[in-house]
C-alpha cells in the first residue's frame, strides 16, 4: 500500500503547481461548500454561524493539504499554520461582508451567494498562499 501511495505521489508532484492548486483547492472548496450547505439547508442554522463553524473546520483541512500537496513546503509547520490562518481570517472577514451584502441587502439565496463567493476568492488564495503562507520570505 505504501509503494502504491509513493507511485501516486511521484505522479502527483510531476503536475504543475497551479494544476495541483486547482485540484486540491477544488477538493477543499467542495468540502467547505458542502459543510456550509449542510449547516444552512440541512441543520437550518444561520449563514453567519455556518460561515464561522465552516471556516474553523475546513481551514485546518485546507492548510494541511495546501502545505503538502500543492506547495510541498518543508517550512516550520507552526509558522506556516499561523500565516495561513491569518490569510483565512481575512478571507472569512471578506466572506462575511460579501454574504451580508449579497444575502441581506441584495436578497440572494445563501447557497447561491456562497457559491459565487468561493468562485471569486480562489485566485486571491493562490497568491496569498504562494507568496505569504507557504513562502519562506515572510516570518519563517
Amino acid at each position: 500500500m505504501i509503494k502504491l501511495y509513493k507511485r501516486l505521489e511521484n505522479i502527483w508532484f510531476v503536475l504543475p503547481q497551479k494544476l495541483r492548486f486547482l485540484l486540491v483547492g477544488g477538493f477543499n472548496t467542495i468540502f467547505s461548500y458542502l459543510l456550509f450547505a449542510i449547516m444552512v439547508a440541512g441543520i437550518k442554522i444561520s449563514y453567519q454561524l455556518a460561515l464561522i463553524i465552516g471556516y474553523i473546520v475546513s481551514t485546518n483541512v485546507s492548510i494541511l493539504t495546501q502545505k503538502y500537496y500543492v506547495f510541498r513546503s518543508l517550512g516550520n509547520l507552526r509558522a506556516e499554520y499561523i500565516k495561513a490562518w491569518s490569510v483565512y481570517l481575512l478571507v472569512l472577514l471578506i466572506n462575511y461582508v460579501a454574504m451580508y451584502i449579497m444575502v441581506d441587502v441584495c436578497l440572494i439565496d445563501e447557497l447561491v451567494a456562497q457559491a459565487l463567493y468561493v468562485f471569486f476568492i480562489a485566485i486571491f488564495l493562490y497568491v496569498a498562499h504562494s507568496y505569504f503562507s507557504f513562502s519562506r520570505r515572510f516570518f519563517s
